[in-house]
């Protein structure tokens, strides 16, 4: 993996979950273990915004999965939207638009494969430098 060229978060994550695997220790949450919420205040319900949580808070973005089931040989979410825009731009720019309008950096990272990664990265890091947080990998 090293030699591919991976993520070193990307490694430790595989080999933390093959040594779970391994070890036989059950994986499963059992029904019994959980339990429904009572009751979710509805959006309409809510009287003011708090915007400091977000200091707590990351925007998470499923990427995996490249679309071969549609003939393509990238990540999907490179497919030009309008204008130019992937949706990968789009999301980079609502990223870029709640930092400014909140004034807080807001966390962002991507849930990529191990087949998106490569071309998602090489899309990203040269457009928006400062997507990923401080302290943070983008993925």
């Amino acid at each position: 993996m090293k030699a591919e060229g991976l993520n070193p978060t990307a490694i430790a994550a595989f080999k933390y979950t093959l040594e779970k695997l391994l070890s036989g220790v059950s994986l499963m949450v059992p029904e019994s273990a959980i339990s429904p919420v009572d009751e979710l205040p509805t959006y309409d319900s809510l009287t003011e915004e708090k915007p400091e949580f977000l200091k707590e808070t990351v925007m998470l973005k499923l990427n995996g999965g490249l679309g071969t089931g549609m003939g393509l040989d990238k990540a999907k979410s490179l497919l030009e939207l309008k204008e130019g825009n992937t949706f990968l731009d789009f999301i980079a720019k609502q990223v870029g638009y709640m930092r400014t309008s909140t004034g807080l950096p807001v966390a962002f990272m991507l849930m990529n494969s191990f087949s998106t990664s490569a071309d998602t990265l090489a899309h990203l890091n040269p457009k928006y430098p400062d997507l990923a947080a401080e302290g943070l990998p983008l993925e």
